[in-house]
């Protein structure tokens, strides 16, 4: 009377649930979604695109100087006018002559553009100084 199955064996479910596993994807898809616009250091900047980019990995024994499409100079993301641009980097030269400087120039400059920002680079003390581009997308 429906109470056959009540001592006897139930049929167990042999399936795996994917639920709880497609809730933590999400997730992290999510998250991963967020942070990564956040991974670029300095201001954004659209980079001159080449064949073969250096790979340069990111270290605290460098600074990283970008220049927009309008000029404007930043050091990390702080702005800074020409003249104390120029006076900055002198101090920093003095501090940390040792360090890299990477340039991100918006590929829209022109050569002389560039060319002025890396004379003051130089005239703070610094050896090293380097331009970042990113790799040419395959069409």
């Amino acid at each position: 009377m429906g109470m056959e199955n009540f001592g006897g064996r139930h049929e167990t479910k042999s399936e795996i649930n994917v639920t709880p596993l497609v809730d933590v994807v999400l997730v992290l898809l999510i998250i991963f979604m967020v942070v990564t616009p956040m991974l670029q250091k300095g201001k954004p900047v659209l980079l001159p695109q080449t064949d073969k980019p250096d790979k340069k990995p990111e270290s605290d024994k460098e600074i990283l100087v970008s220049i927009q499409s309008d000029k404007t100079i930043f050091i990390d993301t702080k702005w800074y006018p020409d003249r104390e641009f120029g006076d900055k980097m002198k101090e920093l030269g003095e501090r940390a002559s040792g360090k890299d400087v990477l340039i991100k120039a918006d590929k829209s400059l022109t050569y002389g553009d560039v060319k002025k920002v890396m004379k003051m680079i130089k005239d703070g003390g610094f050896e090293r100084v380097g331009l970042i581009t990113e790799r040419k997308s395959q069409e």
